[in-house]
């Protein structure tokens, strides 16, 4: 019998997803580096049929799923990725299509726009890391999600 998959975390205030830190003091939540918050992070789980963002480029509106297991990120000894990953249209089509060296130009390159900074070395050398990890823990298909299912978010 298989454990059932945690929910995503995510932040009652804004509704984004939030990153899983563990440290000496135990686990807890923090924004990710790319969410610009007012705000300290209140936990919760999400509701059913949430969506948030696509987790590789920061789109608005996934249409897929990338079954994966928990795992620790690679970069960030405490951070750790928990459950499934959120796609975007063009996300999913370089998944699909195993392109993963596309994908982390594409989420590299998106992230240093939301931040306003130039892409550098070392952005494409931890997001490749943290896809190699992603890679190794998937454990399913791609998932299309259906177009009702979704929420604002």
């Amino acid at each position: 019998m298989s454990k059932p998959k945690a929910k995503s975390i995510i932040c009652a205030m804004c509704s984004r997803a939030l990153d899983t830190l563990t440290d000496e003091s135990g686990v807890g939540y923090v924004h990710p580096a790319h969410v610009n918050a007012d705000h300290d992070p209140a936990p919760v789980e999400a509701p059913d049929g949430w969506r948030g963002q696509c987790d590789f480029c920061l789109a608005d509106n996934p249409v897929a799923v990338l079954p994966a297991n928990d795992f620790r990120v690679p970069h960030a000894s405490t951070h750790h990725s928990r459950g499934d990953w959120a796609a975007c249209g063009m996300c999913a089509i370089l998944i699909e299509t195993g392109r993963w060296e596309r994908l982390v130009k594409r989420a590299v390159r998106k992230t240093a726009d939301v931040h306003r900074v130039p892409v550098n070395v070392a952005m494409v050398v931890i997001t490749t890391g943290l896809y190699e990890a992603l890679r190794e823990n998937i454990c399913g298909p791609l998932r299309r999600l259906d177009e009702k299912a979704g929420t604002d978010g």
